[in-house]
């Protein structure tokens, strides 16, 4: 009975931190702005990237991650010092969508942001 119950916690004890180490690596500070031009995004934690600046027209969608644009079909890359991250930015005149793809607390997020605005968010919605 014993070897069982010390088993249980070895596996309790290694699941918690498991689970730890996976929020870690998912942590990301962004400062999104919304520009005349598209959007300007400011890095603070968890990126390769300290500002990302690119075109996104009305009803446009641009995925990003950790290491900065992409596309769907990109191949996913990982580094261990980085946060694991993917997440689509869609604009429109009233708002601007982000959808949660891997490593986010968010599915879905949206807020006003007219031009010349910004607004934080991390891993898990808006600051």
């Amino acid at each position: 009975m014993k070897k069982y119950l010390l088993i249980l916690v070895a596996g309790v004890c290694f699941g918690i931190n498991v689970n730890a180490q996976t929020e870690q690596e998912s942590k990301f500070l962004l400062l999104i702005e919304n520009t005349e031009n598209g959007i300007k995004i400011t890095s603070s934690k968890g990126t390769a990237f300290t500002e990302l600046t690119f075109s996104l027209k009305e009803g446009q969608t641009q995925e990003i991650d950790q290491f900065g644009m992409r596309s769907a079909e990109d191949e996913i890359r990982k580094d261990d010092n980085l946060a694991s991250f993917r997440i689509t930015i869609r604009r429109t005149k009233e708002a601007l969508y982000f959808e949660g793809i891997e490593g986010t607390v968010f599915k879905k997020l949206s807020f006003g942001c007219p031009i010349g605005s910004k607004q934080l968010i991390d891993q898990n919605g808006m600051l």
